[in-house]
């Protein structure tokens, strides 16, 4: 399941599962008490026990630094909606990192959901965050790279940046325009196997990929990172305590940030 939603997703249960709900409440509830969170979360019923036995098993969701954020410049591309995160104080020429939402999400989500220009502006990376509405159907090469250029920015060697099917599209991606035109990728939970990730597209590119443990693709994630470093890749990243979420997506952001910014980023 590609989560783009706040905080963790505990398992769903069938219409009548109300009793398996309680037992397991029942059976956990200490748990939860000792962790101080079983009052409020039994109080609120199945889905604050819900909300809490997922802050159990995934984390918290951090919040997101209290650094301001620079500005978002909203617009339409190919009848698309485009929005661009600046750093603070910045001026034309930056490079750029485009944004690819997962399969639930959208060009908002890496703000609205992720708070991702709060984390840049906390890091100080020099770069530009472009997000762009369905991304799958868009010319990313040939429509929305020409239309930042024209707006002040540095496209001549971009990054990319995806979670789940976004992670995946862009590992395509990078392997398409190849290093010439790719300084660097990201992808959190690539929604794809192995064997169909382009890898030996990708070895002259610096590559993060990462997962959380309890995310049904951190196996793949993590045979695709050895296949990298097998075949001489920069490869940095790995599984790491989480599931397929928000808190996942947030704690490792500062990381990711600061593995673009070594590659593309602007001192």
């Amino acid at each position: 399941m590609d989560s783009e939603r706040g905080g963790g997703e505990a398992p769903s249960h069938p219409s009548g599962g109300g009793g398996l709900l309680r037992r397991r409440a029942f059976l956990v509830g200490g748990g939860l008490a000792a962790l101080g969170l079983g009052g409020a979360a039994l109080a609120a019923g199945p889905e604050g026990f819900r909300n809490a036995y997922a802050q159990i098993v995934c984390g918290a969701v951090p919040e997101p630094p209290v650094t301001s954020p620079g500005t978002l410049q909203r617009s339409r591309v190919d009848r698309r909606r485009v929005i661009v995160g600046l750093p603070p104080g910045a001026g034309d020429g930056l490079p750029v990192v485009v944004l690819l939402h997962g399969a639930a999400g959208d060009a908002r989500t890496p703000f609205d959901v992720y708070a991702i220009d709060r984390y840049l502006a906390a890091g100080g990376g020099r770069f530009a965050l472009a997000s762009i509405d369905d991304w799958p159907s868009a010319d990313i090469p040939g429509t929305l790279l020409p239309y930042l250029t024209t707006n002040g920015m540095d496209t001549a060697k971009i990054g990319l940046m995806g979670w789940s099917a976004g992670g995946a599209g862009a590992l395509r991606l990078a392997a398409e325009l190849g290093p010439e035109q790719v300084g660097a990728v990201v992808a959190a939970s690539p929604a794809v196997s192995a064997a169909q990730a382009p890898l030996r597209e990708l070895v002259d590119i610096p590559v993060w990929l990462g997962c959380g443990e309890r995310d049904a693709w951190a196996r793949q994630t993590q045979t695709m990172l050895k296949g990298l470093k097998a075949l001489g890749a920069t490869a940095e990243g790995g599984i790491t305590e989480g599931c397929q979420d928000t808190a996942y997506r947030r704690r490792v952001l500062p990381e990711q940030l600061a593995f673009l910014a070594r590659h593309i980023g602007h001192t």
